[in-house]
């Protein structure tokens, strides 16, 4: 009998500490494109799933009219790097129609299409990828992010699994599960997860705000706090990371502490408007503070 996928993964975390043999012998795909620097997509609304579009073993890529226009990869490269999201995935769509063979190609058509905001076309394109190259690392990893933002958990949580049979010391697969349990309610076993990726790298700062965040929506802040300084100690360039650690002082009533935490992320993004709305609310709640102890000391 198959072991249940919340199982299963409980198995994986425990199974991805250990070093070296389970990797498949399959080769990776060739001429793999140089490494392009990859940010996280801002999570906005999730795209409801369709009827009947479900994850469905032994997917193919679907078969494309020909463009006349010939793409190169260096074309849609050069328009993801700019930024330029729908323009790469058109270019990468096109690509794919001439260059089928090409996993590389797909997975960056599912990239670009990620970006542009089109998830059942990322969907699309990393399982192209797969279907070429089933052991196509990065397309397994950001398939399950897809899928996550999607809200497919079970089947997120399949696509880790494969993922993490090839490559057993990922910290970023141990987080990915994390978010996955997190996003299911499934506290232990996300706390358990992201702790697990800490331990395979211990410099994973996205790792320890994620399990700040849980900690803080369990009004755990004390357990958060640690996280977020040595997220922000290893990365002040990171906003988001200020702000998360303000919330904790907030919590705690440490509020020019948390004052001078948004203030950290408004150094390190000027334009990041929760930090904004964050530090009103708190220099407000200090005003008032002092104004009570001042009618308090003139009694």
């Amino acid at each position: 009998m198959r072991p249940n996928r919340t199982t299963a993964a409980v198995l994986l975390i425990g199974a991805l500490a250990v070093v070296g043999c389970s990797k498949r012998d399959k080769p990776q795909s060739k001429a793999a494109p140089p490494e392009l620097t990859q940010t996280k997509p801002v999570a906005t609304q999730i795209e409801p799933v369709a009827a009947g579009d479900t994850d469905e073993e032994g997917f193919v890529a679907p078969v494309k009219p020909q463009s006349s226009t010939k793409v190169s990869f260096a074309d849609g490269e050069s328009a993801y790097k700019a930024k330029k999201y729908t323009d790469a995935t058109t270019l990468f769509e096109r690509y794919t129609e001439q260059k089928a063979e090409n996993a590389w190609g797909y997975y960056m058509l599912g990239m670009s299409a990620w970006k542009a905001g089109d998830l059942s076309k990322a969907e699309t394109g990393f399982k192209a990828a797969l279907a070429i190259d089933p052991d196509h690392l990065k397309s397994l990893v950001n398939l399950s992010r897809v899928q996550i933002e999607r809200k497919r958990f079970d089947a997120a949580l399949d696509t880790l699994m494969q993922a993490g049979d090839i490559e057993p010391t990922s910290n970023e697969v141990a987080r990915l599960i994390g978010r996955a349990f997190h996003a299911q309610g499934r506290i232990d076993d996300a706390v358990e997860a992201y702790r697990h990726a800490i331990e395979l790298d211990e410099k994973d700062v996205w790792s320890m705000n994620n399990l700040a965040l849980l900690f803080l929506e369990q009004k755990r802040a004390e357990e958060a706090m640690p996280l977020l300084l040595k997220a922000t100690e290893l990365r002040k360039d990171v906003a988001a990371f200020h702000n998360n650690l303000g919330m904790a002082f907030e919590h705690t009533r440490r509020f020019n502490d948390a004052a001078a935490a948004y203030n950290d992320a408004l150094s390190a993004d000027p334009g990041y408007e929760k930090a904004k709305q964050n530090l009103a609310r708190v220099e407000a709640v200090k005003v008032n503070a002092e104004s009570d102890d001042d009618r308090a000391g003139s009694k």
